[in-house]
């Protein structure tokens, strides 16, 4: 289980006092995001609570949770970064990694090792159940200084089980997780690319195309509902 937030030894009023950098200052429906150095352990945490309107802590309240329940999934997964639970019920608390963002890395670290490596990492986080939801965002593809992938930010994801809806939803899921890696080998590393991999990057079925339709108009409403513009 994620470590109890009283057992990391500060509150919300120390965050100012323990913030080494704000990694993405907090605007809209997105959340504070901080690294923070804890009596030499550096940890970053995702805050939706500063700054914000009532609809953005019911929200955040909500993907705290939701990410939580991702993260207790994948607990000890290597390439996952370690969760130790909820601050409140809107502040999320991991381990801070120390990895690059992988577009912006030099392109000759993108070798088919790492992309093998990633694969894989993709395809046990979905053996335990879980689809990320926002691989296509390069920027939560991260390597570290071993060369080796590094998946953040599970705010989207999905796990099964977890309502009615998510054994409709995760087989699109599962797919989109995939191209997301291969977006990142078309744009960065495009000599890598296979033709198979091409094809099922720009393929989309109708039952695909159903889901984003559905899932732009859900996400418009919540975005203007928070304070942020769509």
């Amino acid at each position: 289980m994620t470590r109890a937030a009283e057992n990391l030894g500060f509150s919300r009023s120390d965050i100012p006092e323990l913030t080494v950098k704000v990694l993405r200052a907090g605007e809209g429906s997105r959340p504070d995001v901080r690294l923070l150095n804890v009596d030499g352990r550096l940890l970053v945490i995702k805050d939706y609570a500063a700054g914000a309107n009532s609809a953005k802590r019911f929200i955040g309240r909500y993907l705290v949770q939701r990410e939580l329940a991702a993260y207790t999934q994948l607990q000890r997964l290597p390439g996952v970064p370690p969760c130790y639970g909820r601050l409140d019920p809107y502040t999320l608390v991991t381990g801070f990694v120390d990895a690059q963002p992988a577009p912006e890395v030099d392109p000759q670290r993108l070798t088919p090792d790492f992309f093998a490596c990633l694969l894989d990492l993709v395809r046990q986080i979905h053996g335990r159940g879980v689809a990320h939801g926002d691989i296509k965002r390069l920027a939560n593809i991260l390597i570290d200084k071993y060369d080796r992938p590094v998946l953040v930010d599970f705010t989207a994801a999905v796990i099964i089980g977890s309502s009615p809806m998510a054994a409709l939803v995760l087989p699109h899921i599962f797919e989109d997780d995939f191209r997301g890696v291969y977006k990142l080998k078309k744009r960065h590393a495009p000599a890598l690319l296979t033709s198979e991999e091409e094809a099922f990057l720009e393929y989309r079925s109708l039952g695909e195309r159903l889901f984003r339709r559905l899932r732009r108009h859900v996400r418009e409403p919540v975005k203007k509902l928070s304070g942020r513009e769509p």
